[in-house]
């Protein structure tokens, strides 16, 4: 985050540049969450299948 400054033209460019920057990484950060939910929720109908699937098996 950029510093304050009297300059208030320059803080104002800075501040929009990084607020624009953060946005992205905000979007990033989302898919990212997103995609990794995604290989957990796989996994965990992996296991439930082989769980059925080792009930459905012979009784030991």
């Amino acid at each position: 985050m950029p510093m304050y400054s009297y300059d208030h033209g320059e803080y104002f460019r800075q501040m929009y540049e990084w607020h624009m920057k953060m946005q992205h990484y905000q979007e990033q950060l989302r898919n990212y969450h997103i995609s990794r939910a995604e290989q957990f929720q796989k996994m965990l109908r992996e296991r439930e299948k082989t769980v059925e699937t080792s009930k459905d098996g012979p009784a030991a």
